[in-house]
């Protein structure tokens, strides 16, 4: 029979947090941990609620407290242990409080009396985990985890390293929206009280090296809820910018295409050159205001995406190219910066949509030019690790403002005189780049402006 010590045990960094003993009924304080261990190596079986399914990740740690359990569960079913060994319980309660996601997997599939203490749930879940996990679809329909996947689980780790574990189930939807539907209130009020040792105080930090540990928790626990924060917002905005999009693609095209009819059919039988010019300035708007509708849609409901393997310098030469006639009538020399690239080295391609991509490239491009003016350089470089490539725009226009940055991603935000620019370019090149799960990033560099745009090569993607 194989004992507990002969499964690897690896070092953990230690998280202070309030805790309770779980084999007896003594309370003390001891060290939880959130650890290194909790990098994702799977998935848990899938949660399930009517049809929506959810899928949270499965971790070195609570594979070893599951794997554990299972063999617990034969030893019972050959008649030997019948009850659950308090070092099994132990170690199921440690993995709970140092694995959020097990945590949250085990208390929405707890179906027992509330509320609930902590060595409670470790017990039903013990006892019910071989039979989850036997089921025929635990794992049907279950997710690929994707590198976005995985960097949403570390950032959602870090975060919660940062709060104290009675607050976990506050903040379970944000590890469930990773890859499932919006949980819905309904179901939240059904989920059972978690005890995290209530009756203890917290603990006072006792020296200057807590204190300062406290302070960093607390700094943060703030970053993360703003981080938290502005994604919901960004959402929430999305939600709004494609309602809009499809009132104003119904209410305003149907008129705007009438317009155009009747200035086309005015302008076949008008002898008046000056009459003929005006007329041609209402088609032009027309068609400007109708390509302003086209790229708002494209923000709110973009099409799919139809990736082949492409080569970013290939790309970004095409791209460069296109400017090139308009640059020399504004004195703006484009250059493209081959330096740290290395000969004997392949560049990495990525798998990805032509198309969009080099519209990105151009959409910053564009940005730069405008911004500049007349007479400055942009240069123009390629970056690359294994895992992203990063094609890379610096100007020598004047540096962003701290609102510009702010708000450059916006729809319709442009730091140009109104008339000068429909201020959709930069938020098209973000939209273009979160749909291939990379992004679009705006800084201030030593004489103008940097943009980088950073796509997953074709070996993350």
């Amino acid at each position: 029979m194989e004992s507990e010590q002969s499964l690897p045990r690896m070092q953990t960094k230690q998280t202070r947090i309030d805790s309770f003993d779980p084999a007896g009924s003594n309370r003390v304080m001891r060290r939880s941990h959130i650890t290194e261990r909790t990098s994702p190596m799977g998935l848990l079986p899938c949660l399930r609620r009517g049809s929506e399914r959810w899928w949270l990740p499965q971790t070195e740690r609570s594979t070893d407290a599951i794997s554990h359990l299972l063999l617990t569960d034969r030893r019972n079913d050959s008649g030997n242990n019948p009850l659950l060994d308090g070092a099994i319980r132990d170690r199921v309660c440690r993995a709970l409080q140092s694995d959020p996601a097990y945590f949250i997997y085990a208390a929405l599939t707890y179906s027992g009396p509330v509320p609930v203490e902590l060595d409670q749930l470790a017990t039903w879940h013990a006892h019910n985990i071989t039979g989850q996990i036997a089921s025929g679809d635990a794992y049907l329909g279950a997710p690929q985890i994707t590198p976005t996947i995985e960097k949403r689980w570390r950032k959602l780790t870090d975060h919660f390293r940062t709060i104290p574990t009675s607050r976990w189930m506050e903040d379970a939807p944000l590890w469930l929206e990773v890859t499932g539907p919006q949980v819905s209130n309904t179901w939240r009020e059904q989920w059972p009280l978690v005890r995290f040792d209530s009756a203890m105080p917290a603990a006072t930090p006792s020296n200057n090296h807590s204190v300062l540990q406290e302070l960093a928790r607390s700094v943060q626990h703030q970053k993360s809820l703003e981080s938290a924060f502005d994604a919901r917002l960004h959402s929430d905005k999305l939600a709004a910018i494609k309602q809009l999009t499809y009132g104003l693609s119904h209410e305003i095209n149907n008129p705007l295409a009438n317009i155009s009819t009747r200035a086309e059919q005015l302008q076949r039988g008008e002898a008046d050159p000056n009459r003929t010019a005006t007329l041609q300035r209402i088609i032009d708007q027309v068609y400007r205001a109708h390509e302003m509708i086209a790229d708002l849609m494209f923000y709110a409901n973009p099409p799919e995406l139809e990736r082949q393997t492409c080569s970013p310098s290939d790309l970004l030469a095409e791209v460069t190219k296109s400017f090139s006639e308009e640059a020399e009538r504004q004195a703006i020399q484009i250059q493209i910066s081959t330096e740290g690239s290395e000969a004997h080295r392949p560049e990495p391609e990525i798998l990805a949509d032509a198309t969009m991509i080099m519209e990105a490239i151009r959409a910053l491009i564009r940005n730069a030019i405008d911004a500049i003016g007349c007479q400055g350089t942009i240069v123009l470089s390629l970056k690359g690790d294994p895992d992203d490539i990063a094609i890379v725009v610096a100007d020598s226009a004047p540096g962003l403002s701290d609102q510009a940055r702010k708000h450059a991603f916006d729809p319709y935000f442009s730091g140009r005189e109104a008339g000068c620019g429909l201020g959709l370019g930069l938020c098209r090149a973000y939209r273009i780049a979160k749909l291939h799960e990379g992004d679009v990033s705006l800084a201030t560099g030593p004489s103008g402006c940097v943009a980088t745009l950073t796509v997953p090569t074709k070996r993350t993607a």
